[in-house]
């Protein structure tokens, strides 16, 4: 077990097993354990705790399954590939609002959960070019522009999540 502390204070008891898609906290605890069978603290002040447990409930959903090959692709993906390869359970799971793809979009990039981010990435592609630009621009400060995003992927989802 590890305990994560975030940015609000928080402090997540979690099985570490569960966070294995972390890149970051697979090098933190690499280099954080002091003796084995203790629990021990990672620092997650990049974070909030909302946002962690959203990404927790993903991880608790994913663990076991294998990344899709899209995920491990560098350059543009086509949509089409990611749509027919997503679960229905990602798409419900995404199904909130735009603040909250945000939110998760920038939380899997600080964790670096790859399948996820790029998961939020879709959705915000494609909910960029359905909404007008001043509603969809509120909280597009947080993450990279819809324009990198869409360099994502080489066209648009023909199936809103």
């Amino acid at each position: 077990m590890v305990r994560l502390e975030t940015r609000d204070g928080r402090i997540i008891r979690v099985n570490l097993a569960l966070l294995e898609r972390s890149l970051v906290i697979s090098e933190m605890c690499r280099f954080g354990q002091d003796s084995e069978g203790e629990d021990f603290i990672l620092p997650l002040h990049g974070i909030h705790s909302g946002v962690l447990l959203k990404i927790l409930l993903w991880a608790e959903y994913h663990k076991g399954h294998e990344e899709p090959a899209w995920v491990a692709k560098d350059g543009p993906l086509p949509a089409e590939e990611i749509e027919l390869q997503t679960s229905d359970w990602d798409k419900e799971f995404l199904r909130v609002e735009i603040k909250n793809v945000y939110d998760l979009m920038e939380g899997s990039n600080y964790l670096d959960i790859r399948w996820l981010y790029k998961l939020c990435a879709q959705k915000l592609v494609f909910h960029s070019n359905r909404e007008p630009v001043a509603q969809f621009s509120k909280c597009s400060k947080k993450i990279p522009s819809s324009i990198e995003c869409q360099t994502v992927f080489t066209e648009q989802p023909f199936e809103e999540y």
